[in-house]
């Protein structure tokens, strides 16, 4: 099923990424995020003659790391200013492929965020019917529960 233009927001940003040990390269950023899913926001980076790769982050998340460091563990977001650009924020991800930095301009995300508040306002995610679905689901007592091994 293809989600309608009121229930989705997509949106790219130009960026650069620095992978575990190597340089730091320009690329694209695609930022998806679908009302259905309110809690998240999918990132895709694609450089030139690399396969892309992609993260599912909190939308909080990166909400707080506009303003300072936010995260712990395998995910970081932080505000950076570096000389002569534009404030940034830096996404650090660690995943089994190894580390990626992804710089992304801190105005650009700062309205694709805006955006997506505007959709679905902070706070109201559990409003939303699918989270219910999802939770009915999961907490129907007719069905067995899981199997832990």
């Amino acid at each position: 099923m293809i989600p309608d233009s009121d229930s989705q927001l997509e949106g790219i940003a130009r960026g650069f990424v620095t992978l575990s040990g190597g340089e730091r390269e320009p690329c694209d950023i695609m930022l998806r995020y679908y009302t259905d899913d309110p809690l998240v926001v999918g990132l895709i980076v694609s450089r030139p003659g690399h396969s892309s790769a992609s993260w599912v982050i909190s939308r909080d998340l990166l909400s707080a790391g506009l303003t300072g460091t936010a995260g712990i563990g395998d995910v970081t977001v932080e505000p950076v200013a570096e000389q002569s650009t534009p404030l940034g924020v830096l996404l650090r991800v660690r995943d089994e492929r190894g580390d990626a930095s992804i710089h992304i301009d801190h105005q650009a995300l700062l309205l694709y965020l805006e955006r997506s508040h505007a959709m679905m306002p902070f706070g109201s995610e559990a409003q939303s019917r699918q989270v219910d679905a999802e939770l009915d689901e999961l907490l129907d007592e007719g069905q067995d529960p899981p199997v832990v091994w």
